[in-house]
């Protein structure tokens, strides 16, 4: 059953293709006959050709068309509208050589971070690797992208101003 469906398709498929071969171009623009054609101007007949011609312009365009953004600062809320600044936990450690190796992993990255040691109620101690404080949102955003480039998913904190 399946070799007649596969010779039935194949020999359909031929068929088309005789067919198609077999039928007239369509009737597309038909080229003037060589006695009504008035004889163009030279002029005519370059920019005739210069509109037909084929091109890209937009490597002539991109640079036209350039858009440079303006010059923006930060945003930074007044002292008064702000009690918090912005710290980063890079991680949280038993030891504190493993809290210290990530300290200075992040010191490469031109980053400050600094080594908190945590008592928990039940009496087991954790070592916290902060980065920062940051007065914007935008330092802090930079600082844990240097973060996420070296492999280290931070986590992010508000906490109340120092004054």
């Amino acid at each position: 059953m399946k070799w007649i469906l596969s010779l039935a398709t194949v020999g359909g498929f031929i068929g088309f293709i005789v067919y198609l071969n077999s039928v007239p171009p369509s009737a597309g623009p038909q080229p003037k006959p060589a006695a009504e054609k008035s004889a163009p101007q030279p002029a005519e007949k370059t920019a005739k050709q210069q509109e037909k011609k084929p091109g890209f312009r937009f490597y002539d365009m991109l640079p036209e068309s350039e858009v440079v953004p303006p010059k923006v600062d930060e945003y930074t809320p007044g002292p008064s509208k702000q009690n918090y600044d912005y710290i980063v936990q890079s991680g949280s450690f038993r030891s504190k050589e493993d809290a210290e190796r990530q300290r200075a992993q992040i010191a490469f990255q031109g980053l400050r971070a600094s080594v908190q040691h945590i008592e928990l109620d039940s009496g087991t101690v954790w070592y916290r690797v902060n980065v920062g404080p940051f007065t914007s949102r935008s330092k802090m955003s930079s600082a844990v992208d240097k973060l996420v480039s070296i492999n280290i998913q931070p986590l992010a904190r508000k906490i109340p101003k120092k004054e």
